[in-house]
């Protein structure tokens, strides 16, 4: 028996065996080669055609099947307390200071104190002003910073007597003390320390007149307002003058948005957002928030362009530190950096709260400076949800081919059989008998 295969004929015959709406008039005996062409041209637009709206409708569900929509259902959540970093004006202690200098036994006293004294008091912006003591870039310049700068051991007070110590943190800023935030782990002098045992401080709306205070504090300070997940920046702040003692009243406002817990299984770039498990990052790999992305790639940024990151930037993983003369280039490119890290590529927090500042008081006064905060409530947050699941995608796809050309899941399986059981059981190697 001679091996025969038509393709057309083939195609035909599995199309006239199938449910395929539209088959009939292409297969049919009764019809002209005119009514065939025609509803083979329509049968194919609309396949094609549907295949074009399932394809947007697929690549939507794979990078956006979510919507922020409101909540309303106050009374059942709670709200972490405003975060809060102060970076106290009187920084330099003269005696830990003297001390320094007679252990280390400088060639030039007069020198290494004023160095002394201007690394005291030195952040991001000012840090170019040791570029002429790389003399001392031998030393260990982060635990000699640590040593000569003030320890403030006063409690944050709230006003349901509960107590907790601020944490001594190293940043761009310098040296500063922070209050209830979830990433001080990575950013306290003190590294051995366990921070992720600690609990944020959450209120519900029961608890809205809850406050918090520094009282009998030494010096004031400038003042950083920030989420729990943020390293503190310059870009939300609040100058105290160091002129004389202030009473400071401050009054934040939350802007929250929440995950559904369906979110989390859906992948990483569909959902567009990370969850603080979810790290992606080399140099915090435990840990991932919006702001640490940032900042990794802030410090990525000065290795490329500099070949190290300024002593600042307390980490302890191996990355090389600059010695004082290449601070020069930290300072000379440090705008670029700070405007070139939103092109990072860096997803949102799922669950991300904010703060922004709705008012505060400043006055003089004859007692010791005293800091106090508290937060307005808010009845409204956001949250992210899933607006349409796989369930939707797949329901939708076999709407839209229902509606072009009648195929359904039985469709496809029934084409598919019809094509399988052909090819494997020979029924296509005589044309004569088969497809008549």
């Amino acid at each position: 028996m001679a091996y025969q295969f038509y393709i057309s004929k083939f195609l035909r015959w599995v199309i006239s065996k199938s449910s395929l709406h539209g088959g009939y008039h292409i297969t049919g005996p009764r019809h002209t080669i005119f009514e065939k062409y025609m509803w083979g041209t329509i049968i194919i637009l609309a396949i094609l055609y549907s295949l074009y709206l399932i394809t947007l409708f697929w690549l939507r569900y794979l990078t956006n099947p979510t919507v922020i929509s409101l909540d309303r259902n106050y009374h059942e959540w709670n709200t972490t307390f405003p975060s809060l970093t102060v970076c106290f004006h009187d920084r330099l202690n003269v005696t830990a200071r003297d001390n320094v200098i007679r252990r280390v036994k400088p060639a030039n006293p007069t020198k290494f104190e004023k160095f002394l004294n201007i690394l005291a008091e030195i952040d991001i912006t000012n840090i170019q002003q040791l570029k002429g003591y790389d003399e001392y870039s031998s030393l260990d310049i982060n635990a000699i910073l640590n040593e000569i700068v003030n320890y403030v051991d006063v409690p944050v007070v709230l006003s349901n007597d509960e107590e907790t110590n601020m944490v001594r943190v190293i940043t761009e800023l310098g040296i500063c003390y922070s209050f209830n935030s979830a990433i001080n782990q990575y950013l306290s002098v003190n590294k051995d320390e366990n921070y992720m045992a600690r609990h944020l401080i959450e209120i519900s709306i029961m608890e809205r007149d809850t406050t918090a205070s520094l009282n009998n504090l030494t010096s004031n300070g400038n003042i950083f307002y920030h989420g729990p997940f943020e390293v503190p920046t310059y870009l939300r702040q609040l100058i105290v003058p160091s002129s004389a003692s202030t009473f400071l009243q401050m009054s934040f406002k939350p802007v929250i948005i929440t995950a559904d817990t369906t979110i989390e299984n859906l992948y990483v770039q569909q959902r567009n957002c990370r969850y603080p498990h979810e790290s992606n990052l080399k140099l915090f790999p435990k840990f991932y928030s919006y702001s640490l992305c940032l900042f990794e790639c802030k410090l990525q940024q000065f290795l490329e362009k500099c070949g190290c990151v300024p002593f600042l930037y307390n980490l302890g993983v191996g990355i090389p530190v600059c010695r004082l003369k290449k601070l020069t280039c930290i300072s000379d490119h440090l705008v670029k950096v700070q405007q070139s890290v939103s092109t990072c590529g860096c997803l949102k927090d799922c669950n991300l709260i904010n703060f922004t500042l709705q008012s505060y008081l400043m006055i003089d006064w004859f007692n010791n400076p005293l800091i106090k905060w508290d937060m307005v409530t808010s009845k409204v947050r956001y949250s992210r949800r899933i607006i349409f699941d796989l369930a939707d995608a797949m329901v939708s796809t076999g709407g839209i081919a229902a509606l072009f050309f009648g195929a359904s899941f039985v469709t496809v399986v029934e084409i598919s059989f019809l094509i399988v059981r052909t090819t494997f059981s020979g029924l296509g190697l005589n044309q004569s008998t088969q497809w008549k």
